[in-house]
């Protein structure tokens, strides 16, 4: 329990909501006590949800031609194009995360970090698939070790979550089991990628990022 508090990233990237949690507590016990039990259930929940549990996945530690799922969530939406019309890529996965979510990003696949584009925008609800186009999002492209193959992963915010939060840089070296982000209380995460990966993952299915095989490079 100790580790789990002081790995949280409550207190690194939710500042802001300890510093607003300690001064409304003070202001409630002074004015109104009975908002003090909204507050604490507001500031436990922010506990949960800032959770950042230590994973690996046992098939990318024995294959560096294995992806692995960069969030949590359920698959709702998969795309295939021919043409590799998905914004150059053939194929493109979208994963809903829930407030309920670990909302912790995961390294899809050992390599660097070729290219960030933050662009702001709506905050329409994550699970629409307009949502990839029009809400506030972050896009990080992955370059795998030794080859030009790369792989799009992009940050969406949602209704709910309007703060996009990353930790690395361009150039940066990319490791299986990293984390390179985080969205806050309810997003999505698209993955844009070649033809020559096999996904295997199915709509609907429950993910878990860092844990879970999303594919496999041929």
């Amino acid at each position: 329990m100790f580790t789990g508090l002081k790995n949280n990233l409550l207190w690194s990237q939710g500042q802001a909501i300890v510093l607003g949690c300690l001064i409304l507590a003070g202001i409630s016990w002074l004015l109104f006590p009975i908002l003090l039990y909204g507050i604490l259930g507001f500031f436990i929940f922010s506990v949960y949800f800032f959770r950042y549990p230590q994973r690996f996945c046992r098939e990318a530690l024995i294959s560096d031609a294995i992806l692995v799922c960069p969030a949590d969530g359920k698959v709702v939406d998969i795309q295939y194009s021919h043409n590799n019309d998905l914004e150059g890529y053939a194929q493109k996965v979208s994963i809903f995360l829930s407030p309920f979510d670990v909302h912790v990003n995961w390294v899809p696949f050992a390599g660097t970090i070729e290219k960030m584009l933050y662009r702001p925008g709506a905050f329409m609800c994550a699970f629409l698939p307009k949502s990839s186009e029009l809400n506030e999002r972050n896009d990080l492209v992955f370059k795998r070790l030794h080859t030009n193959q790369t792989v799009l992963v992009r940050q969406i915010a949602g209704t709910v979550a309007r703060r996009i939060c990353w930790w690395v840089k361009t150039d940066d070296a990319a490791r299986v089991g990293d984390t390179f982000g985080m969205i806050r209380f309810g997003s999505r995460v698209d993955i844009l990628f070649p033809v020559e990966i096999d996904l295997k993952l199915v709509m609907g299915q429950r993910v878990y990022g860092g844990q879970t095989v999303f594919g496999e490079w041929r």
